[in-house]
């Protein structure tokens, strides 16, 4: 970060300062410029601020951007409060808006420029580009008879491209098996699923995962808990790991499907002390499930509040690593120009009368980073008990001992898995690696597996040892080297992720999930313990 920003409300204090008695016309002397006596006129700090930018406007020596410099000044402002204050650009804005909102206005395909080519990695189910017949693995060469092939274009001109008016036209030039076709795609409301995966792991045993909590995540998780009802599920395993948050209101519905009726799910306090209580009702059809909610360092807000409202009221069993640490709750104000302020109103607290907000010292990055700290002290593989402070402890209904004040304890502790990491399999993580060989791999297969269904993949598809080492000669050629034993310490992890990988390609996100719970630790430590 640049120096000039990082002293930016340095800058503006001392100009606020000095603004008392700063002209606008004076002429410099030396460098200097002389006071004016403005004794009589007064100042509040909105003006003060006014007042600082239109001398950095007209007197700075270099030209200034006024409005990054204004944005800038916004941001750092809001920070200086709290983390979970701020501003959100108009292009920011849009980009978030979408995913709360949980649709937007487009072609319902997603996506991997390869090779220079735009290829299709998954068809929306019931989409318009699924309607207008597009398929998996297609390459789009031309938009609007715009070349899209070999120009070295962007995701976002992509985007700004395939995105439009609902109810306008598209020209898709694609090109597939050697055939060169035009498909006439009608724009619609396409949704961003936060429920990403709905199956059973067993019998009687269900799996839900949800991404976020948006305008639709409550009637998504109710569907799909309906479906899994239908199956059998008496027992559900609800996944928050890595789910960042969202919508108040929506943990609230959500937490209500488990809970009896009048248990307390949240209560939030404003400024003034104000209260607002949520309470469960008679309403929900999950209230005599089985219940196991795993969480993890990435499991912000939303998800705290539903996994304390179970845990305080010895609803069920909380699996994983503690969570992030957000008791905060933020009230969304848009600005003119379309951009947004997201400023805290009140802060949170569990049935228990729990703050699970982790301190915060007005340093963005230390506290953003405290989850790296987490890594690197050793909590994500065994339970740190310097945490628990007597202060901070809380008694449920039942009995339990819960803390406050930085994220929710699991109620079993399960330590990170890195079997068979290693810095090459990060590289390969970090990297287009596995995307990129499972498409060149469904080029010449995938009418064999997309033709049967998940489970049959789940059985029947192996990563034999040819296709393993075709993958790693793969990986070589795009400058992703290891030594032959590092290669081998993440053989089995790296033939368990192309398999998801190659699901993903078909089944999207489903497929992935599919896949990957079958060997996922923290899944399997639920199932033990049922």
């Amino acid at each position: 970060m640049k120096k000039s920003i990082i002293y930016l409300p340095v800058f503006v204090g001392l100009a606020l300062a000095l603004g008392f008695y700063l002209g606008t016309r004076q002429q410099p002397i030396d460098g200097y410029v002389a006071p004016i006596d403005n004794k009589e006129e007064t100042y509040n700090a909105q003006l003060k601020l006014m007042r600082v930018l239109d001398l950095v406007s007209n007197q700075y020596v270099d030209s200034v951007d006024e409005t990054k410099l204004v944005e800038k000044t916004i941001g750092q402002m809001l920070t200086s409060l709290d983390p979970h204050s701020v501003y959100l650009p108009y292009e920011a804005n849009e980009r978030e808006e979408e995913q709360l909102r949980g649709n937007f206005a487009g072609v319902g395909v997603k996506f991997m420029v390869l090779n220079d080519t735009l290829t299709v990695t998954n068809v929306i189910d019931g989409g318009p580009s699924a309607k207008a017949g597009v398929k998996n693995g297609d390459r789009i060469i031309e938009i609007d008879g715009e070349n899209v092939a070999s120009v070295n274009i962007t995701t976002d001109k992509i985007m700004s491209l395939l995105k439009g008016e609902i109810r306008t036209d598209v020209i898709l030039t694609i090109y597939r098996k050697g055939k060169t076709v035009k498909k006439k795609v009608t724009r619609g409301t396409i949704p961003i699923y936060s429920v990403t995966a709905a199956f059973m792991l067993r019998k009687n045993t269900g799996y839900i995962r949800l991404e976020r909590f948006s305008e639709t995540s409550y009637d998504e998780f109710k569907y799909a808990a309906q479906r899994l009802l239908q199956k059998g599920m008496k027992h559900l395993v609800f996944d928050l790991r890595g789910n960042g948050g969202g919508y108040l209101d929506i943990a609230h519905k959500i937490s209500d499907e488990f809970l009896q009726a009048n248990k307390m799910i949240v209560f939030t306090k404003d400024k003034i002390g104000d209260r607002d209580k949520y309470y469960a009702t008679k309403n929900g059809i999950l209230k005599h499930i089985e219940l196991s909610i795993l969480i993890d360092s990435e499991s912000a807000s939303a998800s705290e509040i539903v996994a304390g409202a179970i845990q305080d009221n010895d609803r069920g069993t909380i699996y994983g690593r503690r969570s992030f640490g957000k008791g905060l709750v933020q009230s969304p104000i848009m600005l003119m120009d379309s951009s947004l302020v997201r400023i805290t109103v009140a802060r949170y607290y569990t049935p228990t009368g729990r703050c699970i907000q982790k301190p915060y010292t007005g340093k963005y990055n230390e506290y953003m980073m405290e989850l790296y700290d987490r890594d690197q002290n050793g909590e994500l593989f065994e339970l740190d008990s310097s945490m628990y402070v007597d202060s901070l402890k809380f008694l449920t209904p039942g009995g339990k001992a819960v803390y406050g004040g930085g994220g929710i304890t699991p109620d079993v502790f399960i330590p990170y898995d890195t079997t068979g990491f290693s810095t090459f399999y990060r590289a390969l993580s970090y990297s287009r690696i596995f995307s990129e060989y499972s498409i060149k791999y469904l080029d010449q297969n995938r009418s064999k597996w997309a033709k049967g269904s998940l489970n049959d993949f789940l059985k029947n598809f192996t990563v034999s040892e040819g296709l393993y080492s075709s993958f790693i000669a793969y990986a070589k050629s795009k400058d992703v080297k290891a030594s032959p034993s590092e290669i081998n310490h993440s053989k089995e992890r790296i033939k368990q992720r192309l398999k998801e990988s190659i699901a993903s390609n078909i089944w999207d996100d489903e497929g992935r999930l599919y896949i990957n719970t079958r060997y996922d630790k923290d899944v399997k430590a639920v199932l033990k313990g049922e």
